[in-house]
């Protein structure tokens, strides 16, 4: 296949390109402001979108490019809940969502699956059992994984280091208005007058940052407070934040999280 460059669509030669780095600059529309592809067959004038993956190819020939609607689910996800699995074939993300974000989950699924990012295998149920004193008790939910891609090996490295997520200084340039809806859904909830979002995970140093980016980036009040637990926090959005709030994310806000906004 032919790849072509314009003003338009903006297509672009990728079937050689091998530097990940370069082509998180690609995929994310850093150069040219590229966010879509699309090829053009040598045996025909029709064009043909480029954006499904199947379960046969190899996760070295899934080069994307992968649109920024894409890339802000994932970059939301992993600061919320999704975990990142890295192998030697490349990276993939795996979802996981109690029973009671069921419909939330199969958002996620859809959103993938219809882009062609995962498989056409609807998420499946486990079962998670904890002891509590003398009783056990047994958790449900759903789970599904994306696809591997070699191409997003550039997102594990901002995110993981040494097997433990981080909070990467790029992370402003990413989190889009799409990003910070999932990442509100995937953590959190709605303590009024405001909004809170846990960041357990993550180091003081790294929620202050991210509180920072609220801050700078969509003009929301936030504050860092400590949970019960030593070494663990999260970000406060204040009330008078909120109406902001709601206005940058309710496009993207599946209809089982509203309660998250306080509606």
């Amino acid at each position: 296949n032919q790849f072509l460059l314009n003003d338009g669509l903006k297509f672009y030669i990728l079937n050689k390109i091998k530097d990940t780095s370069y082509l998180a600059l690609l995929f994310t529309g850093q150069v040219n402001n590229i966010l879509s592809l699309q090829t053009k067959s040598k045996n025909t004038k029709n064009t043909i979108d480029n954006h499904m993956f199947h379960t046969k190819v190899k996760a070295a020939k899934r080069i994307g490019p992968h649109d920024q609607e894409i890339i802000s689910v994932i970059i939301g996800s992993l600061l919320g809940k999704c975990v990142n699995r890295r192998s030697v074939e490349g990276t993939r993300f795996a979802y996981k969502q109690s029973i009671v974000h069921k419909d939330y989950l199969f958002w996620l699924f859809d959103f993938f699956h219809s882009r062609g990012y995962c498989s056409n295998l609807e998420p499946r149920m486990y079962t998670r059992r904890l002891k509590k004193g003398d009783q056990v008790i047994e958790y449900y939910g759903y789970e599904f994984n994306t696809f591997t891609f070699r191409s997003f090996n550039w997102i594990h490295k901002m995110f993981y280091t040494k097997g433990k997520k981080v909070v990467s200084l790029e992370i402003e340039k990413y989190l889009t208005p799409l990003a910070l809806a999932v990442w509100l859904m995937d953590d959190g909830g709605f303590a009024k007058p405001g909004t809170r979002i846990s960041t357990n995970s993550f180091k003081l140093e790294e929620v202050e940052f991210l509180a920072k980016v609220l801050k700078s980036k969509f003009d929301l009040d936030c504050t860092v407070q400590k949970i019960g637990t030593i070494d663990q926090y999260f970000i406060y959005i204040k009330g008078s934040s909120i109406p902001t709030l709601r206005q940058i994310v309710l496009p993207f806000v599946h209809p089982s999280m509203l309660y998250k906004l306080g509606l």
